[in-house]
């Protein structure tokens, strides 16, 4: 390898650490959940390609043809997208919860378990070209569990998932205040970890197959297990079963806050609130019994007196319970709040969505390793330096720290033939008017053979 991704210069020998890491904040005492480095490209398509296409970055090469090269490449990989996404739609369309056809134009085996397994199967790989990293469900509860800074208590029971898929891509921080009260107690603004993007992908255990596991977990007999699992799937929506797939998108999510996203949430409250709610009650309480005692003397006599002092007592208990009602209604409040601004899209147009990332993701990638493989010759085994040459020069130019997947962005270079390997294991890229060229012709032949098509062969557009 001979250059660098931003100039001509000779490229000297990179030290990987060279690069400041943006250190991932979800390693907790139950170990690292996902890899330290992002691998989203936290930059635009158009923003990425202007400064890609600067003539600066190529001496020796028209400008309009580099342009034109990427706006071929990128439209390339749109068409792609275009027929992942139909094909995902279809297949989600036995198990969407919002499908709006007549039953009948649907297959009677399409909601089988294979053909279940399947569409999970390419949802998880859609968000794996979106970049996204899961969180494994093995892992989950431990993050549910852990101190939730926001004054919020809550539980969820992921037991009564059958499937679940939580991803996230992209981190911020934000510092929560503590209250009037902590404040006091000296207790400072705690930083959290908060998740650009999260998906979720829910499906319930059904009832037959829970009650089951209710029956051996609480060795209960069959009866007193379905009282169980109706009591917990109570909390849910009515229209909420096991026939359907629940797919949801998210954005700017606290960690401590993930399992508000959960349809089964249960709000407690936080023990030291049930402690300072059962002092306030006990005094409030002791009071209107000091004063009611006072006033039972005089109400010997007085039979209105009692029935006064009768409500009186009950005046000072609701009192109490007011305050719990109202500390509950503000816990509901957040939660509703969160779920109104944060949640960003639901079944098909979270599953369209995701797909348009990962096409831009993809784009970005191949755009970035072009770049620098139409400027230089490069040996495979050369790659982890045209990995560091390409983060170097995102950090430079954006600002941004990520993880390359180079040979990821690679197979789908050699796929669609841009990119050639020769025997003694160099990449050599075509030219950008050659690549456009190549570009043109691959489209005149989809286009001829879209007719062709017919639902189950493989697709036009290379899966690279």
């Amino acid at each position: 390898m001979t250059q660098t991704l931003a100039t001509s210069a000779p490229l000297a020998e990179p030290a990987r650490a060279t690069a400041p890491v943006a250190t991932v904040s979800l390693a907790t005492e139950v170990g690292q959940l996902y890899r330290e480095r992002d691998r989203f490209i936290p930059v635009s398509r158009t923003a990425l390609m202007n400064a890609l296409a600067a003539p600066e970055l190529w001496p020796g090469f028209d400008a309009a043809e580099v342009k034109t090269c990427f706006t071929y490449m990128a439209h390339w990989r749109h068409l792609s997208y275009a027929d992942r996404e139909q094909e995902l739609i279809e297949d989600y369309l036995p198990f969407n919860p919002d499908r709006d056809i007549s039953d009948t134009v649907i297959a009677a085996d399409a909601s089988d378990g294979p053909h279940k397994q399947a569409f999970l199967a390419a949802v998880r790989a859609m968000l794996e070209r979106a970049n996204y990293d899961e969180i494994p469900r093995e892992n989950l509860q431990a993050v549910i569990d852990e101190y939730n800074p926001y004054g919020l208590e809550l539980e969820v029971n992921l037991g009564e998932f059958e499937d679940i898929l939580v991803f996230v891509r992209g981190e911020g921080s934000e510092d929560v205040l503590p209250d009037f009260l902590s404040k006091l107690r000296g207790k400072k603004p705690i930083t959290v970890t908060v998740f650009n993007r999260v998906f979720l992908l829910l499906t319930l255990k059904p009832v037959e197959a829970r009650v089951k596991e209710v029956m051996i977990a609480e060795r209960a007999d069959e009866a007193k297990a379905r009282k169980i699992v109706a009591k917990q799937r109570k909390m849910m929506p009515e229209d909420v079963d096991d026939r359907h797939i629940y797919v949801k998108m998210f954005k700017n999510v606290p960690r401590p806050d993930l399992e508000i996203m959960f349809p089964n949430t249960r709000i407690k409250l936080r023990q030291a609130d049930k402690i300072t709610i059962g002092a306030s009650a006990s005094g409030g309480i002791g009071m209107g019994l000091v004063s009611i005692v006072t006033k039972a003397i005089a109400a010997a006599l007085s039979p209105i007196g009692a029935i006064l002092a009768v409500l009186g007592l009950a005046g000072a208990a609701s009192q109490q319970v007011a305050q719990v009602v109202h500390r509950r209604a503000k816990y509901m409040l957040k939660v509703t709040r969160n779920l109104y601004f944060q949640n960003i899209s639901n079944n098909q147009g979270a599953l369209a969505l995701l797909t348009e990332r990962a096409e831009e993701e993809d784009i970005k990638e191949e755009l970035l390793l072009y770049t620098l493989l139409a400027k230089t010759s490069v040996h495979r085994n050369e790659l982890g330096d045209a990995q560091t040459a390409i983060e170097e020069f995102l950090t430079q130019h954006f600002g941004v720290h990520v993880d390359f997947d180079t040979e990821d962005a690679l197979a789908r270079l050699l796929e669609t033939g841009l990119v050639v390997e020769h025997s003694d294991g160099v990449l050599v890229a075509m030219s950008p008017a050659t690549a456009a060229k190549h570009i043109g012709d691959m489209w005149h032949g989809y286009l001829d053979r879209l007719g062709e098509r017919q639902r189950g062969t493989p697709p036009l557009v290379s899966p690279g």
